[in-house]
């Protein structure tokens, strides 16, 4: 029988991978990201962290046992965007909105997953010149830096723990977190005028 974790990834991969090629997984790897899709990238990752930490603050036990406070990245996306003069999008309260604490097991499963895909997207924005000038002192795509692994661990043991005996619930939570990230996307696309 698979654990929780094992059946999370598999069974959430097509949407993952949707996902990542919304996000310009293909501009990432070629190293032809532009400035404006890295602002949206920061601006996309803003507003799902920002709704997904705020419902979990509705629960305090929740976020102590979660360790919200050390996990939190909406503030490194807001220092982002602030130091490069771009604005933050409006807050999207409804995308967590009434959704349990087992259910926000499920996105916290997509919040911390992208901080391992995070590492990665560091390396090759790094590699790309147009968006080099733009990384200095950037913070959310270096996310838990060295303790990322020993993080990732932590939460897995803690997600088995607190979704093992609902892990449908869970793992259908994940799937729609994913189309969260992807309503993000929409929602924060720029609009540009001629």
């Amino acid at each position: 029988m698979s654990t929780l974790p094992e059946r999370l990834k598999e069974q959430t991969r097509p949407l993952h991978e949707a996902t990542e090629q919304l996000l310009y997984i293909n501009e990432l790897r070629n190293g032809t990201l532009s400035p404006d899709a890295y602002v949206h990238l920061l601006r996309t990752h803003l507003a799902f962290h920002q709704a997904l930490e705020d419902a979990m603050a509705r629960f305090p036990d929740f976020g102590t046992e979660y360790n919200l406070e050390a996990r939190r990245k909406a503030d490194w996306l807001v220092a982002d965007l602030t130091r490069l003069e771009q604005t933050v999008p409006t807050p999207m309260p409804e995308l967590f909105a009434n959704w349990s604490p087992v259910e926000l097991l499920g996105a916290a499963y997509v919040s911390e997953g992208s901080m391992l895909g995070g590492k990665f997207v560091w390396q090759m924005l790094q590699q790309n010149p147009a968006i080099l000038s733009l990384l200095t002192d950037a913070r959310f795509y270096q996310g838990y830096g060295k303790d990322t692994g020993r993080l990732w661990k932590e939460f897995l043991v803690f997600l088995q723990m607190r979704g093992e005996n609902q892990a449908d619930t869970v793992v259908e939570a994940a799937e729609r977190a994913f189309r969260a990230y992807q309503t993000c996307f929409q929602r924060t696309m720029p609009v540009y005028t001629t």
